[in-house]
């Protein structure tokens, strides 16, 4: 299977990249002031990236979904 890019949906493209910087920017701030401290700083990345992914995949099969039905 290929990998599934936005490249020609760009304002779904804009929503992965608030998804994954936004949960990340937030998520390290909620996480520093934790125990975990910095390690909850870099703890967000992969979990930001994990929630845009989860996304993308998720509008990827709605719309193959669609696209079959039609």
């Amino acid at each position: 299977m290929l990998a599934y890019r936005a490249v020609n949906k760009p304002m779904m493209s804009v929503i992965l990249t608030i998804a994954s910087l936004g949960t990340r920017v937030a998520l390290a701030y909620l996480l520093s002031a934790t125990p975990l401290g910095v390690t909850g700083i870099w703890l967000s990345v992969p979990i930001g990236w994990a929630l845009a992914d989860a996304i993308g995949i998720g509008y990827y099969f709605k719309n193959k979904k669609t696209k079959a039905a039609a």
